[in-house]
């Protein structure tokens, strides 16, 4: 069975001395995750930072992600895309169903409701159950966030367990308006990342227009890698390796997923921002939402009928793939 995760989180893996285990925050506390925590959560300004080494102690102990350990659950992905503030929130606004898949502690979803989405039709999916009571325990929201939108589910289960799974069952096929795969389909090899794309899609409404949009770690030259220690071995000693796609690459999987799922797709747009294309970031500035206009996306990217892969800035070969995937 294709599982994200093979086996018992690996030796060493929760040691705090792994240098992705940050000790004290510093940069990790922007602007907008105090705004949230302070003026959503209700939580007095002197125990914000206590708050959220706490919550990140927990979490580390349901699984040590690095993500975790960075606080990059503080950085709220989703509104960082370049459609969230044009495209996304007018949509949620006007009633569009949305979901977050490896939604981890739901920080995207309650971004969405604290900028004004009604939280009805929002719903996350993770592998962990656990996320969901640390959910409302972060962000002490129970009487606001519905509490039977948290779907636990694997998107890269057997075929009997995913058909029986609660994305299937309680949410159904052909369902979602919106689908956000943010930092999620880079940790898989590529066959898994083609198999999770073609679920994706089954998920999504067979309304024109419905859309499926993200960021990854992208690379100019399509790549697969085996993953560092603590994470480099499968359960049975095989290496583990992920799959890093270009904006041509990852177009070209979107589209053989939608031929296998019989889900017609628009020219699907994808942008490889590298480092160095927007502004520096400050101290406590979430500044992929100061630089919104200067990101790569626009609206007519999303729905015009040209291609929009395109690369920008920096002479790097790695960065970060903005992309959307629209229904014809």
């Amino acid at each position: 069975m294709a599982k994200m995760l093979d086996g018992p989180v690996p030796n060493g893996a929760r040691s705090v001395s792994w240098p992705w285990y940050h000790h004290e925050l510093t940069t990790e506390l922007t602007v907008d995750a105090r705004e949230l925590l302070e003026q959503y959560s209700k939580i007095p300004p002197e125990e914000v930072e206590t708050h959220i080494y706490r919550i990140r102690d927990k979490a580390w102990g349901i699984f040590p992600w690095p993500c975790i350990g960075e606080f990059w659950w503080l950085s709220f992905g989703l509104a960082k895309h370049p459609l969230y503030h044009t495209v996304i929130l007018p949509r949620l606004k006007s009633g569009d169903s949305l979901l977050d898949l490896g939604a981890c502690m739901g920080q995207d979803l309650r971004k969405a409701v604290f900028d004004g989405a009604p939280p009805g039709k929002l719903y996350a999916s993770d592998l962990f159950a656990e996320y969901e009571d640390l959910s409302y325990e972060l962000w002490r929201d129970r009487p606001i966030f519905p509490q039977h939108h948290f779907l636990v589910d694997d998107v890269l289960a057997s075929n009997d367990k995913f058909m029986a799974g609660n994305l299937m069952t309680r949410l159904g096929p052909g369902q979602m308006d919106i689908i956000v795969v943010n930092m999620f389909l880079h940790l898989f090899d590529y066959p898994n990342q083609l198999k999770a794309a073609t679920r994706i899609l089954r998920l999504l409404s067979a309304r024109p227009g419905s859309l499926i949009l993200g960021a990854q770690a992208g690379v100019v030259t399509p790549t697969a890698q085996p993953l560092k220690p603590p994470f480099d071995k499968t359960q049975d000693g095989a290496t583990r390796t992920i799959y890093r796609h270009s904006p041509g690459s990852f177009s070209k999987m979107w589209e053989d997923a939608g031929r296998a799922a019989g889900v017609p797709l628009r020219p699907i747009s994808v942008a490889l921002e590298k480092p160095g294309a927007s502004d520096a970031s400050q101290a406590g500035v979430d500044t992929g939402l100061e630089s919104v206009e200067k990101r790569p996306f626009t609206a007519e990217d999303l729905f015009g009928e040209g291609p929009g892969v395109r690369k920008r800035g920096g002479d790097g070969e790695t960065g970060r793939l903005y992309f959307s995937i629209v229904r014809s």
